[in-house]
């Protein structure tokens, strides 16, 4: 099956690889999908009427459409300026051959039956379109828009170059994020379950943790922040095997306090290696998993910040 960016080219869409944004003009109209997650995109194109009260049929008719395909269309509407269709779907990325093109026809049928014509995705003016990448979107902007949107990237360039990182307290907020972790871990574990999405969700917290307190951020600084929050889940289930020993021993009848269980966890582990290994592996998993979704994100901030260009 091919992957979504093979299909956006498939259909005529050139595909803004750090948003995983495409997009195409269709008779002056331009289109962008937005891919949001692995089963949602957003397809927006902006567009103007010619009164209020054809504005309001407008949206009214999209939002039909979307009470007609409530099972994959959550939001289809128009506000003025922009026609919005959200989709939503099991196999979305396997999909988008299939379910743009039909969209895409949707908003021309309406935009023709109601006599809209292309406009600036920003200030809503006519004539001299043209698509861009801006920061973390791509838009159909007009040329005042786009040299407006390039002094704001130069100013913004500016600002992030001026940053300095602040590693001690970057670390401090990965340890919070990464302590975050720990407790989620040990809650689902007290809980008895094993959840995936733990090792993830810790990553995250450790990674934007220290992007708040930081302020800036480095591939060393990141490092060390996603290198400390992997000791601290690790110290996450730890402590979570050393609350199930305590609970089984009293269970069973020995009476422990908690720090005389989590004594006998060395010698537990030795003699219980696989099924610790097989309890905790997923845990292991799920954050390494969410380290490359982290760098993968650092990376793409990097392209994208303070960017204003034409496409």
């Amino acid at each position: 099956m091919a992957t979504y960016p093979t299909q956006f080219r498939n259909i005529g869409f050139e595909l803004d690889t750090p948003t995983t944004t495409g997009y195409r003009v269709v008779d002056g109209f331009g289109f962008t999908v937005k891919v949001e997650d692995a089963r949602m995109y957003t397809l927006r194109v902006p567009c103007a009427v010619r009164t209020e009260q054809d504005a309001q049929a407008m949206n009214e008719a999209l939002k039909a459409y979307e009470r007609q395909n409530f099972r994959t269309i959550k939001n289809a509407s128009y506000d003025g300026r922009m026609i919005c269709i959200r989709y939503i779907g099991q196999e979305m990325l396997l999909n988008i051959e299939g379910t743009v093109g039909p969209l895409i026809d949707l908003c021309m049928e309406t935009i023709r039956r109601f006599g809209a014509v292309p406009v600036c995705a920003r200030c809503g003016r006519t004539g001299d379109l043209g698509m861009c990448g801006l920061h973390y979107s791509v838009e159909d902007i007009c040329s005042h828009c786009f040299e407006k949107a390039k002094g704001d990237s130069v100013r913004r360039q500016r600002e992030e170059d001026e940053k300095v990182e602040n590693m001690p307290f970057g670390l401090l907020g990965a340890a919070l994020g990464g302590l975050g972790g720990a407790v989620l871990w040990i809650v689902f574990s007290f809980m008895g379950k094993i959840v995936l999405a733990a090792g993830v969700v810790s990553v995250l917290a450790v990674y934007y943790g220290y992007k708040w307190l930081a302020k800036k951020v480095s591939y060393l600084g990141l490092g060390i922040a996603l290198a400390l929050g992997f000791v601290l889940l690790l110290t996450g289930m730890y402590f979570a095997m050393g609350i199930d020993i305590h609970r089984a021993l009293n269970d069973a009848g020995i009476p422990l306090n908690f720090g005389e269980a989590l004594g006998l966890m060395p010698d537990y582990i030795k003699e219980n290696l696989g099924v610790v290994l097989f309890n905790n592996i997923f845990g292991v998993f799920s954050y390494i998993a969410g380290t490359v979704i982290c760098v993968i994100l650092h990376k793409n901030s990097k392209k994208v910040s303070g960017r204003a260009v034409r496409l």
